[in-house]
């Protein structure tokens, strides 16, 4: 079930040093040689890895440095050079080297205007922070918020990434049963599906297999209810004994590497409670950690790695940081991830869970957090530490978990799902190749 393991093999020397300058060229050129040599079954896998990671980062770092700075110079009166070599430096505009130039991400834009200029962190819309600060009061007075949602999500496949005739498979995200989430219904697909998975299966979807002909649009809708309960958490009340199930690593990312490890022990120190270990684990990351858009998961070999010796991540990146490193301290931890449905809007999120006996499964949102955090929001800070607001579509409760039923080519994202995946008999589809489809049809409290 866990076929990513070659990701811990290095590279060797000569095309780890074409690749850091970005002559993507030479690098597949030398991986062909290396491919034709008596190498390890693992070496040639990750090798051939490395030809895809290649092929997303030309596809996603697309801007010179001049393009950069006109589209920033172009929106921020006054705007300069230094302040471009200011927002690189400080991690808000992301670049590599390629062909020895500086090359920014698609996305550095969005996030230079989202992250830094407007003090966002996160991918909230206008007016969170009033919603979200009625909501943490409601659920420390209430003790618990319900929300009904109906949604309608989707994949439309782009026009020259049609293929008549041929038989396309499509995994749409859907709903699992999950602590939290109750009461999940389909109520209208737009094809027969071949297999629904089940309600709690670890990364759960709806799967259509149909031959293309035309333009091809796939969409399910479904319903489900929020059942978000608040739990105030004592470090006075932890039991003595705990459990040791997910405390294991999950290769290649959940990963207990020498520098993660050595870091772990930094920011417990000498804590015994797991309780306190978690929520200085939280803390660390929140208070250190910088939002950022990311490039795609697949083109990070270690994805806690990256965030830890980069302070940045997104969600996801931030989220796997906290479950590695608690795992690493013996605290329980897993993922969930899927949508984030509130009443003006619909966008994917990752979070996390974290088990402490006598409380189960607590929540820790450590994106959030670190929003809260940097707007000086204790109190939305701490609730993030524990608790999570009701506007979670739940869809995965694992990380790096196969679909039902199994694709046959590499997945868009290997890791998670929030969005669906796509593939032909001969290949499969990435970024950038069809378009998605989320849209909200009643979202109320109950």
């Amino acid at each position: 079930m866990n076929k990513l393991n070659y990701l811990v093999v290095d590279l060797p020397e000569d095309i780890n040093r074409t690749i850091m300058f970005g002559d993507f060229k030479s690098a597949n050129r030398l991986i062909d040689i290396y491919l034709n040599r008596n190498i390890s079954k693992m070496l040639k896998e990750r090798l051939l890895f490395e030809k895809h990671r290649i092929t997303l980062l030309e596809k996603e770092y697309i801007y010179s440095y001049e393009d950069a700075f006109k589209m920033l110079s172009d929106k921020i009166d006054g705007f300069k050079k230094d302040d471009l070599d200011y927002l690189k430096d400080e991690r808000y505009a992301e670049w590599i080297y390629i062909n020895g130039e500086i090359k920014f991400h698609s996305s550095f834009f969005d996030n230079v205007m989202k992250v830094y200029y407007s003090n966002v962190g996160e991918h909230d819309a206008t007016g969170v922070k009033n919603i979200l600060d009625e909501v943490v009061d409601q659920m420390m007075l209430n003790g618990e918020m319900k929300y009904f949602t109906h949604v309608k999500t989707g994949i439309k496949l782009n026009k020259e990434n049609i293929n008549n005739n041929k038989n396309a498979t499509i995994h749409l995200t859907i709903p699992q049963e999950a602590l939290q989430i109750k009461n999940i219904k389909i109520l209208a697909t737009s094809h027969k599906p071949k297999q629904i998975a089940p309600l709690e299966y670890g990364q759960r979807t709806i799967c259509f297999e149909e031959e293309v002909k035309g333009s091809e649009t796939f969409t399910v809708e479904y319903s489900y209810e929020n059942h978000a309960k608040y739990t105030e958490i004592d470090y006075n009340n932890v039991s003595e004994i705990q459990p040791k199930f997910y405390t294991e690593e999950w290769l290649p990312h959940i990963r207990f590497t020498p520098f993660l490890i050595d870091l772990a022990k930094e920011i417990i120190e000498d804590e015994i409670n797991p309780l306190k270990k978690a929520r200085k684990i939280y803390d660390y990351i929140t208070t250190n950690v910088q939002y950022s858009y990311m490039r795609s998961y697949s083109a990070i070999v270690n994805i806690p790695e990256y965030a830890a010796y980069n302070l940045k991540g997104d969600c996801g990146v931030q989220a796997l940081l906290f479950i590695t490193l608690c795992r690493i301290v013996g605290v329980p931890a897993r993922w969930q991830s899927g949508l984030y449905i509130k009443p003006d809007s619909i966008g994917c999120h990752d979070w996390t869970q974290f088990y402490i006996e006598p409380y189960g499964w607590l929540f820790a949102d450590l994106s959030f957090g670190g929003s809260a955090y940097r707007t000086k929001n204790m109190k939305r800070w701490n609730f993030y530490f524990g608790n999570l607001d009701p506007f979670r579509m739940v869809a995965n409760s694992h990380y790096q978990y196969p679909f039902l039923p199994k694709k046959k080519y590499l997945r868009k994202d290997p890791y998670d799902n929030q969005i669906g995946e796509v593939e032909y008999d001969d290949n499969g589809l990435y970024n950038g190749e069809f378009k998605v489809i989320k849209e909200i049809v009643d979202i109320h409290q109950i």
